[in-house]
């Protein structure tokens, strides 16, 4: 047996010490996490980023030099202190199985690395979710109790993508983004999972003794509201819906809503939207934000993939067709359209909220972790542990995630439908 885990130790330092072979089972399927820039500790106290904004210029000026001189101001200036968060992920392998595997070396090596990339494959895509989100964690609301005795139907048939057979779930009356919300009684796995009509299947829903229509469901261990554990605040918390931001960190939310375009980015009334298409809305909201908003054009759009499919043949009408994008690493797909901003392009990416554009300036929003996004827990050089409360062995993936955004008002978002 010992032979065995020394090998597989070998095997897993080879294969995952390698930054490439990481980012290849992040990255491709997660287009706004694999673009973000990855900025490590860089500015970081502690496990608190401080991200200092600039809501103001001085505004001592005028015609005349006294009423200047009186009118003199400092730059107005806040900032959020952002707190890492905390995930994990784990592989469990019996001492039985590695003992048994003596036999078969290769074949045992194999299985066990299939396990672990999809460990990183699943890791990757909570992180995706959470960079989109509003930091509740919340994976879908709950539209019908039913078909089934074990089933809910979601009120966004695209949100089953975020179940897998397996999951243990919670539930809550709430989204899970404010410190007031908490947790209904009750936890159970999937069981199945319809993608196409939205219908999700419990081992047993009963556990769920208080679930009702417009409830939210989590994957076990991630709603934040009352617990305080929060994974991350993604792009949802700093581009709010409204003008009526909530908090966000040290902010309250008359901080925030002081200037809500400058502290919870852009957005466009519907009723300026009836009728238009999606090119139109998105080159409304831009039009908006480079005119009467202030703010610096977005260098980069996103929707959803279905959304994204209903622009596409809108363009292709024009002979406008989607490109492979060069200039990122796993070549992403976009179209490309002028806007009074300039050229801009628009990806796709799954878990961007359907029926949503969001228009980001790239450089102004970032990721940063302590160590590397997603890390092995190796301090004693073993890539696999001991358990502490069993005879397995585990491999450990941790991450310590938070998104930045020092410019909320060069980021904007714009219904699609409406």
């Amino acid at each position: 047996m010992g032979s065995t885990l020394t090998t597989f130790d070998a095997l897993l330092k080879e294969r995952y010490i390698d930054s490439d072979r990481v980012e290849e089972l992040t990255y491709p399927e997660n287009v706004l996490l694999g673009m973000l820039e990855k900025r490590g500790d860089t500015g970081m106290v502690g496990d608190v980023l401080p991200v200092p904004i600039i809501t103001a210029n001085p505004q001592g000026t005028g015609g005349v030099f006294a009423t200047a001189q009186a009118g003199a101001s400092n730059i107005g200036a806040s900032k959020f202190n952002i707190t890492a968060g905390d995930y994990y992920g784990v592989v469990q392998i019996g001492d039985k199985v590695m003992m048994a595997s003596r036999t078969n070396q290769g074949a045992f090596l194999e299985d066990k690395v299939t396990e672990i990339d999809g460990l990183y494959e699943t890791a990757g895509e909570a992180l995706s979710i959470y960079a989109w989100g509003n930091g509740g964690s919340a994976l879908a609301q709950v539209a019908a109790i039913g078909p089934g005795a074990n089933d809910i139907t979601l009120v966004n048939p695209i949100d089953a993508q975020n179940f897998e057979v397996g999951m243990t779930t919670v539930e809550s009356a709430s989204d899970g983004s404010l410190a007031a919300h908490a947790l209904r009684a009750g936890s159970t796995t999937v069981a199945g999972v319809n993608r196409a009509t939205g219908v999700i299947t419990f081992t047993d829903r009963s556990q769920y003794s208080a679930l009702a229509v417009g409830d939210f469901f989590f994957r076990a261990g991630d709603f934040f509201g009352n617990t305080g554990n929060v994974i991350m605040k993604g792009v949802q918390a700093f581009i709010a819906a409204t003008d009526a931001p909530g908090a966000l960190w040290n902010l309250t939310a008359a901080n925030r809503a002081v200037d809500p375009q400058r502290f919870a980015g852009c957005r466009v009334e519907p009723t300026s939207l009836n009728g238009k298409t999606y090119e139109e809305r998105i080159k409304i909201l831009i039009a908006q934000m480079v005119g009467r908003f202030k703010s610096k054009a977005p260098t980069a759009f996103f929707m959803n993939p279905e959304d994204f499919q209903i622009l596409e043949t809108l363009m292709s009408a024009r002979g406008v067709r989607p490109l492979e994008d060069e200039s990122t690493k796993f070549g992403y797909m976009k179209i490309d359209i002028l806007t009074s901003g300039g050229r801009i392009p628009i990806y796709c990416d799954r878990h961007c909220p359907y029926g949503t554009a969001f228009g980001f300036r790239m450089s102004n929003h970032w990721i940063s972790s302590m160590g590397e996004l997603l890390h092995v827990q190796n301090g004693d050089g073993l890539q696999m542990l001991r358990g502490s409360t069993s005879t397995d062995y585990e491999f450990r993936l941790i991450s310590y995630p938070l998104y930045a955004n020092n410019a909320p008002k060069n980021h904007g978002r714009v219904l699609l439908q409406s």
